[in-house]
């Protein structure tokens, strides 16, 4: 079967990356499973954490002698952290995934990241802080869907191929629902973090 251009092996083999094999298989299978929640965790706390920039302007700053017209709320730091997070999760879930190029739901972070920004930035030009309509987030909208909604079809087309292969193989798609699980249980403490740390 050729491989697909969007696929985690094909990334890796782009990167001369090799999975690691001295790892036991309970102990890569365990970073695996925690990068694909860990991605899910740390898109959400940048979504919502854009959320709230958004609703002081879209722009804050700390520090410095002149006044501050939107000062950085205290929870600020949560975005940076979640990018840099999530990238180190990128690339262990590269060394951890399968070798065969198996189950991975992680190519849908890029999509999701964008898809979920962009989603702000559209909600946001129609209803922006200081009423009217926003152009500039608009823009920045349509980019952002651009983004994240071409590799997302590019994702689709790889799952849906693999899991009608896994079918009529007779494997099943039970790796699939165990992924998703831990998707939405990323994305629900993710917002529970989130709204423990701003209020």
């Amino acid at each position: 079967m050729k491989k697909n251009a969007f696929s985690m092996q094909r990334m890796r083999e782009n990167a001369r990356i090799q999975p690691r094999q001295g790892e036991s298989g309970w102990r890569r299978l365990a970073i695996f499973y925690c990068t694909i929640f860990g991605a899910a965790f740390c898109i959400t706390c940048l979504y919502h954490g854009m959320r709230g920039i958004m609703r002081l302007g879209g722009m804050v700053a700390s520090g410095g002698p002149y006044a501050i017209a939107h000062p950085a709320p205290s929870w600020v730091w949560i975005m940076p952290l979640s990018i840099l997070v999530g990238m180190v999760l990128f690339f262990l879930n590269l060394f951890t995934s399968p070798a065969d190029d198996g189950i991975n739901l992680m190519p849908l972070a890029w999509p999701g990241l964008f898809l979920s920004l962009g989603w702000n930035f559209l909600e946001f030009t129609f209803n922006p802080p200081g009423g009217g309509l926003a152009w500039g987030w608009l823009i920045c909208g349509v980019v952002f869907v651009l983004m994240g909604g071409l590799p997302l079809l590019l994702a689709f087309k790889a799952a849906r191929n693999k899991i009608r292969s896994r079918l009529q193989n007779g494997a099943g798609i039970g790796p699939y629902l165990g992924q998703w699980l831990l998707v939405a249980a990323g994305v629900v403490l993710g917002i529970s973090f989130f709204n423990r740390v701003v209020y």
